[in-house]
Order: C-alpha cells, then sequence, then structure tokens
C-alpha cells in the first residue's frame, strides 16, 4: 500500500499559511481555518443550521440549494477578513466536505437549480429500484460501481427526477441540465462555472475500476455524459473563488464527508477503522489499493485519491444514528442526558434484555440493505428511559454489525475502532459499541476531524504543498473505551438483536404493520410517528 507523498511539502510556507474548510452537513454548514500542517483551528464559525423540507408520508426528503450558497458565504465572511488574511497568516488554499448522496440539477445557462436537492435518506426511488431488482440481483453491479440497488445513491434519484420532474425532464432534452452531488454545486457556484466531482463513488455510475463514468450504467440510466462533471482526484486545484474575501484563493480540496473525517484520523494502513456518528453515520475500513468486493453487504468504496492511487474501502453506512435517538426523545420528551445521568447513578433501568429499538423509518442500510423495511421498539416492560436508551444502544449495535461484515470480508481481526461525530461525547454509546464488538474504542481529542480532513487534502494539493500529511502523528485519544460485558450477556444480547432485524424483514414480507408475539407484550410498527405513539400510549395502558 502507498502512502501519502512528502517530497513537495513546502515547510516555510507553511508556517505563514492558513487553510479553510467548508463543512457542509445534512443540516448545518460551518467554516474553519486550520494553521497548516496541524490540528490548530485559528478561527472557525459554524454550525449555522439548514432548514430542511421533509414529507415524511412520500419519502422525501429535500434541501433548498441556494439556503446552502447562502450560508456558505455567511459563515466565510464571520472567520475572513477582506484581506485573506487572519492575525498575520495568509489563506492559501480552502477545502470543500459535503454530504454525498444527495443529488439535485442545475441550468447550466442561467446557473438557477431547476429543483430541491434530493437528500440521501429520500426515498421517492425505491419503486425505480423495486423495477430493476425484478430484472437484476440486488448485487449484479458490484464489480462495476461497488454499490448494491438502493434508492440511497444518486443515480436512482437522477432517474426519478428526469420521470417525475417536468422542468428538469424538459431542460434535460434541451440540453441545458446539468446533474451533480452538493459538492459540485458548491464548487460551480464558488469559482464561478468550475464543473467537477469527487464524489462519483456514491452516484452508482462511476465504474471502480477505471475512476470514470460507466457508459454502460449511464445507458441503463439513460443519462448523458455531458450532463454530469468530470471525475477527478481529491486533493488539486478545481478552481479559484470567484468573489468575496477569498477572491482568488484556490479551491484544492473536495472530498466527501465521510472520507473526509477516514483522512483526519489518518487511516493510512489495511484495516484501521473509523466510524462517525452523528445525524446518520457510516463505519470505514481501509483496504489499500486493492478493491475488496464484500460479500457481507458492505460498499466498495473509494476512501481516498489524493496520490496517483486511489485508496479504496469498504464502507456500511448507519440506518439512523442521532436522528432516530432525536425521534425517541420527541416521542418521550425525555432527554439522552437525564437518561445517562439516571445509568451513572445507578438509577434503576430494566434488563436491557427487555427492550430493543431498531429505527428504520427509512428502511435498513448496511449491511442489508432493505429500503422497504420497517422499524420494530419490542419489549415486555419499559418506561421513558428504557426506550431512550434502546435507542442510543441501536447505534452500538449498527455500527458493530458492520465492524463484524468488515472483519468477515478482510478475514483478519479488528478489534479497534475510531469514533468521530457528536455521539462520540455520549458515554453510554461508546461503553456499549465496545461492549458489542468486544474491542476497543477511541475518540480522538480533536473534535473536527471532518473539517480537519477538508484541510489536510486542501493544504497537500501539489499546487499547494503546505501539508505534510505523511508525517502527522495519529491524533491523541481524549477517551478509550474497553469491553465489560461478559461473553454469554454478549451473545443473549446479539441474538435478540438479530431475532428483531428478522422482525423487520418480516413486518415487510408478510404485509404486516404491526406485531404481538408471546412473551412479548408490546410490539408496534415505526410505520410513522403518530402510529408509533399511538400503540405505545395504547399498548402501555
Amino acid at each position: 500500500m502507498s502512502y501519502p507523498r512528502s517530497d513537495l511539502f513546502n515547510d516555510s510556507k507553511a508556517n505563514s499559511s492558513l487553510v479553510g474548510s467548508i463543512v457542509v452537513k445534512t443540516d448545518s454548514v460551518s467554516f474553519y481555518s486550520f494553521k497548516a500542517n496541524s490540528t490548530y483551528v485559528v478561527k472557525s464559525h459554524g454550525p449555522m443550521l439548514l432548514l430542511r423540507q421533509t414529507d415524511d408520508q412520500e419519502g422525501c426528503v429535500e434541501q433548498e440549494p441556494m439556503e446552502i450558497l447562502e450560508t456558505i458565504n455567511k459563515c466565510i465572511n464571520k472567520v475572513v477578513v477582506p484581506s485573506g488574511d487572519i492575525i498575520g497568516l495568509k489563506m492559501v488554499a480552502v477545502g470543500v466536505t459535503s454530504h454525498r448522496s444527495s443529488v439535485l440539477a442545475w441550468d447550466r445557462w442561467t446557473g438557477h437549480p431547476l429543483c430541491n436537492v434530493i437528500m440521501r435518506r429520500d426515498n421517492r426511488a425505491t419503486e425505480i429500484v423495486n423495477e430493476y431488482l425484478q430484472i437484476y440481483d440486488k448485487y449484479k453491479f458490484q464489480t462495476v460501481c461497488g454499490l448494491p440497488l438502493s434508492p440511497l445513491f444518486s443515480a436512482f434519484k437522477i432517474k426519478w427526477l428526469l420521470k417525475n420532474n417536468a422542468i428538469v425532464k424538459v431542460a434535460y432534452e434541451q440540453g441545458r441540465c446539468y446533474f451533480g452531488t452538493v459538492d459540485t454545486w458548491i464548487v460551480w457556484n464558488l469559482t464561478g462555472g468550475t464543473k467537477d466531482s469527487s464524489n462519483a463513488s456514491n452516484t452508482f455510475l462511476m465504474n471502480i475500476n477505471t475512476l470514470q463514468w460507466d457508459p454502460k450504467l449511464l445507458k441503463m440510466f439513460g443519462i448523458n455524459q455531458s450532463s454530469l462533471p468530470e471525475i477527478r482526484a481529491s486533493s488539486q486545484i478545481y478552481g479559484q473563488f470567484a468573489d468575496g474575501p477569498l477572491k482568488n484563493i484556490p479551491i484544492s480540496g473536495v472530498i466527501g464527508i465521510r472520507q473526509s473525517a477516514l483522512v483526519g484520523h489518518r487511516c493510512f494502513r489495511r484495516g484501521i477503522t473509523k466510524a462517525t456518528l452523528d445525524e446518520g453515520g457510516s463505519v470505514f475500513t481501509v483496504t489499500g489499493e486493492n478493491k475488496v468486493f464484500s460479500k457481507n453487504g458492505l460498499l466498495t468504496t473509494i476512501g481516498y485519491h489524493i496520490d496517483t492511487r486511489p485508496v479504496y474501502a469498504l464502507e456500511g453506512p448507519i440506518t439512523s444514528g442521532g436522528a432516530g435517538i432525536e425521534w425517541m426523545e420527541h416521542i418521550t420528551r425525555l432527554k439522552t442526558n437525564k437518561v445517562t445521568h439516571c445509568l451513572k447513578a445507578g438509577k434503576r433501568i430494566n434488563n436491557p434484555n427487555s427492550i430493543c429499538y431498531i429505527h428504520a423509518i427509512n428502511g435498513l442500510y448496511a449491511p442489508h440493505w432493505r429500503p422497504e423495511a420497517l422499524g420494530v421498539l419490542v419489549a415486555d416492560e419499559f418506561n421513558a428511559e428504557d426506550m431512550v436508551r434502546a435507542a442510543m444502544e441501536s447505534v452500538s449495535f449498527q455500527t458493530a454489525e458492520i465492524l463484524k461484515a468488515a472483519t468477515m470480508d478482510l478475514k483478519i481481526p479488528i478489534d479497534r475502532i475510531k469514533v468521530d461525530g457528536y455521539l462520540a461525547d455520549n458515554k453510554f454509546i461508546m461503553e456499549s459499541l465496545a461492549d458489542f464488538i468486544n474491542g476497543k474504542v477511541e475518540v480522538a481529542m480533536c473534535k473536527e476531524m471532518t473539517a480537519l480532513g477538508a484541510a489536510m487534502v486542501a493544504g497537500y494539493a501539489p499546487e499547494v504543498n503546505v501539508w505534510n500529511i505523511m508525517c502527522m502523528a495519529e491524533d491523541v485519544s481524549i477517551a478509550n473505551y474497553k469491553p465489560t460485558l461478559k461473553a454469554d450477556e454478549l451473545k443473549k444480547r446479539w441474538f435478540d438483536w438479530n431475532r428483531n432485524i428478522n422482525r423487520c424483514y418480516n413486518l415487510v414480507d408478510t404485509g404486516k404493520k404491526s406485531f404481538w408475539e408471546s412473551p412479548w407484550k408490546v410490539g408496534g410498527s415505526i410505520a410513522c410517528g403518530l402510529v408509533l405513539l399511538g400503540s405505545y400510549l395504547m399498548l402501555k395502558k
């Protein structure tokens, strides 16, 4: 496996330089300025929250694209003075990191968006996926693009737009429509028209062997290559800021938000694994320069592409992280900090085996890939604290089962995982994760791994050369967690989790909307919040 080069690094230039980082998450935007070649944040602004337009009845999850740009500019203006300097240091480059599977269309002549951003969790393309599943096996194209057939990926969302959005369809037929992931939209606007993408590996349209758009997949979806961006590596100059306080400063790094944290953690060796746990989540295990096609439900993807050859990884997107916990908090009107306080204080909370919660409002992602699956809460007795605790444990179980799949695919023991994201601050989730993987969980001292990774790839670009990635030591862990669960108890917990995952399947396969199975006294389908809440209130009485 090759490591990042270090021969072009300019030490004297780095000492007087700043590298910026634009971070666009599904619900917020931030801007950071890092002292080059360090983890030191000189100044930052954010997160500034983004509004979201949702209609869960229709599986619709959208975002207003102009709001993303406006919020980026607000964050930059709060950090960067007109000269582009901060405390005597000069901004020399900026990196961009954003969520990956979301997609939108815009007019190549006017630059105006033709639709809202169709977000990662939008499930309206499920019917299109099901049509393909009538013809192809779920993993038919795995060796081409590394992905299973799923509405998670951009190509299916584009197909849905062409089929259902008249404005997009007309513009496409007239040859004036561009499709792109959020990073492409951002770079195109900030640079005044540069059209490139480094997030192509999550579109279902990129050939993971050639690193180019695959002609057969384009034909299958009916998408012209001219409507898509050029695929490029993450670490190179994409263009310069067209105006504002960063005018003429290059954007020299563009990387997916999950891959950015992979770089931030310095995951440069085969088998190194990191999880980002926030509103959603994902687990990455580096496989090196050799691709590994999973037999256990994981994606084969680009970990990062910052040198001549890309470094590959196995990825497991998590169905629901903090979003599931927040949803349960809303239902119970009880915050996680109160539940963790109860746990610390030794307050009686029912036997963990008595309750299991699987949040699958948008289906199940890795390693199951069942977009139609319904979530379940199963219990013999419970209170509000139990329900929130079960939601927190659900995040740990989802993460752990992906790690298990990676262990089977690589055929090597993986007993250590690095974790970032706001859920890394939740001690209970980290402790239960250590138990469920029966290994070590490390939480880094640096809280901004995603922003750091974007700055690193920008500063590492050959034309910039102010970041020596190769010589950066791994970040110091602020917390380490080790397993405490006994083997027989661990086996029992996994048995219960797997049984309830199967219940998610069975609700769909049998066409049921709820279940009641002895000896479990309570069972409910999470088809929508009102149905679930009604079930809770009725059954608890």
